[in-house]
């Protein structure tokens, strides 16, 4: 080989090496807040009742992730992690704020449940009632047209 072509391609090998390594290091590193954060926004948003009863939490969330992927691809480790950590947490106090409002529907569709029973039983209690007051006062109509009868007849 002559020193031409080894140059060459010594040349060719280190800029092919230099772009290798341009490229690892342009290639975001692996943030453990940031993976943590992708999973619970991401479960968050997979919970029914986060999005029914706190989805303006968890969009702060999706921001908050938003901001963090940003800081990584910019090499900010430290605003990645506090972002991500900032999303994480603005996901769970949304699971968390979900589930509450979620019980307090349940207690208050319960409620409504026994009320709904409470007042069709006073109804039918109501409605036993008057029945009985009624054949009260048929049995006192026909007693006193019993009596009526018996009254008559001993005037006879």
């Amino acid at each position: 080989m002559n020193t031409r072509s080894t140059t060459r391609l010594g040349l060719t090998t280190g800029m092919g090496l230099a772009f290798v390594v341009a490229g690892c290091a342009s290639a975001p590193m692996p943030n453990a807040a940031l993976e943590n954060a992708r999973t619970v926004v991401y479960s968050t948003e997979m919970d029914p009742n986060v999005a029914r009863y706190a989805p303006l939490d968890l969009e702060a969330a999706k921001k908050q992730l938003s901001m963090a992927e940003s800081a990584a691809l910019n090499h900010d480790a430290g605003a990645a992690s506090q972002s991500a950590y900032l999303a994480a947490q603005t996901a769970r106090l949304a699971q968390f704020k979900a589930a509450a409002k979620a019980d307090d529907a349940h207690v208050a569709d319960g409620q409504a449940e026994r009320d709904r029973i409470q007042l069709a039983a006073r109804s039918r209690e109501v409605t036993q009632a008057q029945m009985a007051a009624e054949q009260a006062a048929a049995k006192e109509a026909a007693l006193q047209a019993e009596a009526a009868a018996l009254k008559a007849k001993q005037q006879q």
